[in-house]
C-alpha cells in the first residue's frame, strides 16, 4: 500500500511541474504573450514558432546540471531546486484550476 502511495505522490508532482511547466511555456510564446508584451515593441518581436524554444531549453537543463554537479562535487547545496519546485507545482495547480474553473489558459 505504501509502495502505491509514493508512487501516487511522484505521479502527482510529475502531472502538477508539466502543468506548471506547460502553462508558463503557453502564456510566455502564445501571440500576445508575455514574451511579445515585453519585447515586442522595442523590437517588434513576433513569436511565430515556439517550438524554437525546444532547442534552448535543453541546453539550459544541460548547463544547469553540469553547474549543480560541479557544486555538489565541491560540497556546496541550495535550497533553490526544491523552491522552484514548488514554484512549478503552484504554478500546475493555478493553471489546471483555471483550466477547470474557466476552460482556458
Amino acid at each position: 500500500m505504501k509502495q502505491y502511495l509514493e508512487f501516487l505522490e511522484s505521479f502527482v508532482v510529475i502531472a502538477l511541474v508539466l502543468a506548471g511547466l506547460a502553462g508558463i511555456s503557453f502564456n510566455l510564446f502564445r501571440d500576445d504573450g508575455w514574451v511579445e508584451k515585453v519585447f515586442g515593441n522595442i523590437w517588434e518581436l513576433h513569436v511565430q514558432y515556439p517550438l524554437i524554444a525546444i532547442p534552448v531549453t535543453i541546453g539550459a537543463i544541460i548547463l544547469g546540471t553540469m553547474w549543480r554537479d560541479n557544486r555538489v562535487a565541491k560540497g556546496q547545496r541550495s535550497k533553490l531546486p526544491t523552491y522552484l519546485l514548488y514554484a512549478l507545482m503552484l504554478a500546475g495547480v493555478y493553471y489546471v484550476g483555471h483550466y477547470a474553473i474557466r476552460g482556458t489558459l
